[in-house]
């Protein structure tokens, strides 16, 4: 593709992104985008697993509204099939009836109960979970990197034509490489995994290693195939640490430093997000919001690196877990927060 055909693609709206389910981030991100790589991380307990099934959610839905032909690979090494499904109904009816039937209610666990109505909402919103989880592409066991590397590169190659060149090697040998890829439809990729610790080992790796050569295949898949990726990372302890909490008036909002086990998914991403909840990091005031106020839902989404616009930017969310959703907050000087 030449810049003259790239501009007018943009003309025609190609470039608008898949919805997300927010709006002022959307500023800077631009949605879920094709041939991106996005990185979220952030400490444990913190929503991750949520917020990226709320965007997948929301992604997937704008994609059928549109007509847009979507394939998933959905890589859960941390949760199981019957607790997304309780998590996806949840969100889901949430959505269409602005209810919460809880994934704890929906299985019972403890005292929690449902009522006959809340019974009849999930057997009448279940066949349309059931399909949606058809087609979806779903590993809920540990693969390694090359696994999963083979596993998308079959789907290419089987749904599109790669074209070849020759080229000679510096000692003379004539070979052929992949230059480029033509797809038989024009279709939204979109790979998740939750999360990178979780990788299953391949030739005795570390950690690091294992995770390393997965972002280089997902940089490769990226810039050949035009999958774009979803991936979770771990935070490690230093931002909930004591140290780091000395400096109350410092900023204590995530950044590179904080990824865990590897710092290469960071560098290779395009789009980088981290979470935090400053509740639970004993502040009182972020971004001028007053997190006593907002308590455990308060979440500060920031935009660590960005490779399509601005980066450095902190957006406040409202997390309601029981509901699996996120709502932005109105910025800080304009919150009511009798309505939170």
């Amino acid at each position: 593709m030449n810049l003259i055909d790239r501009i007018e693609d943009g003309l025609a709206g190609k470039y608008s992104g898949l919805n997300n389910g927010f709006d002022r981030i959307n500023n800077y991100i631009f949605g879920i985008q094709k041939k991106t790589y996005y990185l979220i991380g952030g400490n444990s307990g913190v929503g991750k697993s949520t917020f990226l099934d709320f965007i997948l959610l929301n992604a997937i839905q704008d994609a059928k509204n549109k007509n847009i032909p979507i394939k998933v690979f959905y890589y859960s090494f941390e949760i199981d099939k019957l607790s997304k499904m309780c998590n996806w109904l949840t969100s889901t009816i949430h959505n269409k009836y602005d209810i919460v039937i809880s994934p704890e209610k929906i299985k019972g666990l403890g005292n929690n109960r449902l009522s006959q109505e809340e019974y009849r909402i999930i057997q009448k919103e279940l066949p349309d979970i059931e399909k949606l989880f058809s087609e979806i592409k779903f590993i809920f066991q540990s693969s390694n990197p090359t696994g999963i590397y083979n596993e998308l590169y079959n789907y290419a190659a089987n749904n599109g034509e790669i074209i070849y060149e020759n080229y000679t090697t510096s000692t003379g040998e004539e070979k052929k490489r992949m230059s480029s890829y033509i797809p038989k439809e024009d279709e939204y990729r979109i790979v998740v995994m939750d999360h990178l610790y979780h990788l299953h080992k391949e030739r005795g790796y570390s950690t690091k290693e294992v995770i390393d050569k997965m972002s280089e295949y997902a940089v490769f898949l990226r810039n050949m195939f035009g999958y774009s990726f979803i991936f979770v990372q771990q935070f490690n302890q230093s931002l909930s640490s004591a140290e780091r909490l000395k400096f109350k008036g410092a900023d204590l909002s995530p950044q590179q430093s904080d990824f865990r086990d590897s710092t290469n998914p960071y560098n290779d991403a395009d789009i980088v997000l981290g979470l935090m909840n400053p509740y639970k990091l004993d502040m009182n005031t972020c971004m001028g919001y007053d997190v006593r106020k907002l308590g455990q839902s308060f979440i500060q989404l920031k935009i660590i690196k960005n490779r399509l616009s601005r980066d450095n930017i902190g957006i406040g969310l409202y997390f309601n877990p029981s509901a699996g959703s996120f709502v932005e907050l109105e910025k800080s000087d304009k919150i009511d927060y009798s309505l939170y």
